[in-house]
């Protein structure tokens, strides 16, 4: 009998069995409260009161045994059953009342169309034959009075049952059809909801969804991370604002905010978008540096071919026996500034032979000691000091590369100027510090003197130098390597030298496998 529920509606009216059970029970109630009262038959039992009430009475037992069914555990079986049950008590009420035109045929037809919504199909018209043939019992072969007329009009109530069989079965099936496609629509629309939810929390940028209250109803975890804000909280009133954008400056980082409208206009929901703009910079950086790297290979070839024969004329030069003294000091000045051109072009086409960031997670503690060995090992002609300050659980996002080279670049400047200013007594610091913004702070600090007050506005500018053998590239090329890894690089004045400080990013999660040290 299983089978004949699969794929009809029973599956789908758990709700319309549990309200059919509450009206059975209710009708039941009343029947037997007014065949208890009406003593006289006026209304019901007239013709077998004793009947009518036991009916009645097993009528209230069935239909609350079938009520606590059905909000339990609604059972397709069981409610077919009851159906059945149902209508033979019906029909014996009606047999206690006069027949069919005690009323009780009305109520006959409502267990008819329950079971066709219900279980359409073949289930449907047996429920339908079995009150015709009840109907047949207590009209004729019961009280074995057989007339004409009333075999026609007990025959037209069949006929009426199987019609009505008929015609709600047609709208079961429409019914069923309709929730059937309601239902993968809406399994759809949550698949979506479900794909588009996770990409807006797995986003590098903000995202906070609000009502007009301004009440978050949807934020991500970047978003979090950067306010400490929650689901249900109010938005903060530096994040409010009119107009489609605003810059933000928080806890040191440069925010876009982007205000979208959501839905109607007037509905006041809207979407907040929050984009970190060094990682857009560093997306155009990229996009820039490209430009630059063709640009410069096909420069360096045109320079480099000349430049050589140049040098190698004037060395070639230098050494003919004739040359007086002052001729073999211009010679020399032709090799030195042509080593300069030459330097100047390896400094641009490190900005070009680099690819895109290789970002990696470092343990910064083991790599600062690996990079301070090799860095002392190298000057270690020149008298100076090295401090380190690093603790051990600090993680950076990183390109170990491009890291090397930006230290090795504010190292060897603090150093050169830290010697010229204080001699045999030059010092250097290179202090991590992690921030409560999941940000590490990275500080190259010298006693070097500082940055004068005429070159600090041109401090980052390429080509710009102090240096008479200097190609101003250094810093420049430091600053292009911090945006490319998301970075910032800032200068500040210490008491008697300079400060370079890095602001770097940490992995978003710090159990993360796979370090690097």
């Amino acid at each position: 009998m299983k089978a004949w529920f699969s794929g009809g509606m029973i599956v789908r009216g758990k709700q319309l069995l549990q309200l059919y059970s509450y009206y059975s029970l209710l009708l039941a109630l009343l029947l037997m409260i007014t065949a208890g009262l009406d003593r006289s038959g006026t209304f019901v039992g007239n013709v077998r009161p004793v009947l009518m009430l036991s009916a009645a009475s097993a009528y209230v037992v069935v239909a609350a045994l079938f009520a606590a069914l059905a909000s339990r555990r609604p059972d397709p079986q069981a409610a077919v059953g009851y159906v059945f049950v149902e209508v033979a008590l019906l029909a014996a009420m009606m047999l206690a009342s006069g027949g069919l035109g005690s009323g009780f045929s009305s109520l006959l037809l409502i267990p008819l169309v329950i079971s066709n919504l219900l279980a359409p199909g073949v289930l449907g018209f047996g429920v339908a034959a079995w009150i015709t043939l009840a109907v047949f019992y207590t009209e004729y072969i019961q009280p074995q009075d057989i007339n004409a007329a009333e075999v026609v009009r007990a025959g037209l109530y069949g006929l009426l049952a199987f019609v009505l069989a008929i015609l709600t079965q047609g709208v079961s099936r429409r019914l069923n059809s309709a929730l059937s496609l309601a239902s993968e629509q809406a399994s759809h629309l949550r698949r979506l909801q479900r794909f588009s939810q996770q990409a807006l929390l797995d986003m590098p940028d903000g995202i906070i969804a609000c009502d007009p209250g301004h009440t978050i109803l949807l934020l991500n975890e970047r978003a979090g991370q950067w306010f400490n804000l929650q689901q249900g909280d109010i938005l903060p009133a530096d994040l409010r604002f009119y107009g489609e954008q605003k810059l933000l400056e928080h806890h040191g980082e440069n925010l876009l905010l982007r205000k979208v409208a959501v839905g109607h206009p007037d509905s006041g929901d809207y979407l907040l978008e929050i984009e970190d703009s060094a990682r857009l910079a560093a997306e155009a950086q990229q996009i820039k540096l490209a430009s630059l790297g063709r640009l410069t290979a096909s420069i360096a070839h045109e320079i480099r071919n000349p430049l050589s024969a140049l040098r190698q004329a004037a060395q070639l030069l230098e050494e003919t026996p004739y040359l007086q003294e002052g001729e073999k000091q211009l010679t020399q000045i032709i090799e030195q500034h042509c080593l300069r051109i030459n330097r100047t072009i390896e400094d641009v086409l490190q900005l070009s032979r680099r690819g895109k960031s290789s970002i990696e997670t470092l343990r910064l503690a083991p790599w600062l000691t690996h990079f301070t060995g090799q860095f002392k090992a190298q000057h270690s002609a020149v008298p100076f000091h090295l401090d380190l300050h690093c603790s051990d659980d600090i993680l950076v996002r990183f390109d170990a590369d491009h890291l090397q080279q930006i230290l090795h670049n504010l190292c060897a400047n603090a150093l050169r100027y830290a010697c010229r200013h204080s001699g045999n007594n030059a010092r250097l610091h290179i202090v991590a510090v992690a921030l409560r913004t999941h940000k590490i702070q990275l500080d190259i600090m010298d006693n070097g003197g500082g940055v004068s007050a005429e070159q600090l506005p041109h401090l980052f500018e390429p080509f710009h130098t102090s240096e008479h053998n200097g190609t101003g590239l250094g810093l420049y090329l430091c600053r292009e390597l911090c945006e490319a890894n998301e970075a910032r690089i800032q200068y500040y004045p210490v008491a008697g030298g300079a400060c370079f400080r890095l602001t770097l990013n940490t992995p978003a999660d710090i159990h993360s496998p796979g370090l690097s040290a």
